[in-house]
């Protein structure tokens, strides 16, 4: 199998496994509520207002993006570079005669 094929099958299986992940807790709003009503009393986080229940989700996510474009970029640069590197060494094999 090629170094190509097997890069292919890991970055799919990365976005495969990464897509099939429930959202995070936070995400999910299962935060605890903010420290002044966590003073007062237990509230729960159905009856905190909207602005309280996460307010870093958009940063979050935002960074995850980020993150897994990085990723996927550079898994993109290895598949190319090796793809370069196997028809170098082809040509070279074809050069020499050896198989």
């Amino acid at each position: 199998m090629s170094i190509m094929k097997r890069l292919a099958g890991m970055a799919l299986l990365v976005l495969t496994f990464s897509a099939a992940l429930p959202a995070s807790s936070a995400a999910q709003g299962t935060t605890p509520p903010s420290t002044t009503a966590a003073q007062d009393e237990y509230v729960p986080i159905d009856e905190l207002p909207e602005g309280e229940k996460l307010p870093a989700a958009p940063f979050l996510v935002g960074a995850y993006t980020v993150l897994w474009l990085a990723i996927l970029v550079y898994l993109l640069m290895l598949w190319r570079r090796l793809g370069r590197v196997e028809r170098e060494l082809q040509e070279a094999r074809r050069a020499t005669g050896a198989r």
